[in-house]
């Protein structure tokens, strides 16, 4: 009778355990499946853009820097890595970032998630910031047309009072800060 009474006991325990797992591997399927619906929603509001490495995101921007008639590309000869980066120097004024999303130290294989612009304030010039930041957009997604361009940047500097970016749903972000010193456009990739 007491074998009978454990062994019942035993089998209601490992019933309601077994139930109990059962509902959490649902719950997690659940959040799982949500977690999906909204990267897919993000895709779809945002958009995205293929992976790329650094080098041939370099390779890009100096193309359209040569074929913008600027003639400053990023030449290896003043590249500068620091904080799990790499930094070019373009001009006096100008430099240019390269933030992989996860650092290696090898630009072949680091994929690129977000580069930018800096630009010193003490000899900052609108019209040539405008040049060189149209380039960084443009090598980030090629398909952006120039009118496009033009509204990513005007509207970054609207939105950098609310810390928030413009974005046109083709998967590149555009950031515009001002620092004591700086002012600093970004383009941040979004990828699947």
């Amino acid at each position: 009778m007491k074998k009978t009474v454990l062994t019942i006991l035993f089998l209601g325990v490992l019933l309601l355990g077994m139930t109990g797992c059962e509902s959490k591997v649902e719950n997690s399927k659940k959040e799982l499946d949500e977690e999906k619906e909204n990267l897919e929603k993000t895709y779809e509001e945002y958009g995205w853009v293929d992976k790329e490495n650094v080098s041939i995101m370099i390779a890009k921007f100096n193309t359209e820097i040569m074929d913008g008639g600027i003639n400053t590309p990023a030449y290896d000869d003043y590249l500068t890595i620091e904080d799990d980066s790499y930094w070019f120097g373009l001009t006096e004024n100008i430099s240019y970032l390269l933030q992989p999303v996860e650092f290696t130290g090898d630009k072949d294989k680091d994929i690129l998630g977000m580069s930018a612009l800096y630009f010193h304030k003490d000899k900052y010039n609108e019209n040539e910031a405008h040049k060189y930041v149209k380039c960084l957009i443009k090598s980030n997604n090629y398909d952006l047309t120039d009118e496009e361009i033009d509204n990513l940047i005007k509207e970054s500097k609207e939105l950098s009072s609310k810390k928030k970016t413009s974005n046109n749903g083709k998967g590149i972000s555009v950031g515009f800060l001002e620092y004591e010193d700086n002012y600093i456009y970004q383009v941040i990739r979004l990828f699947k």
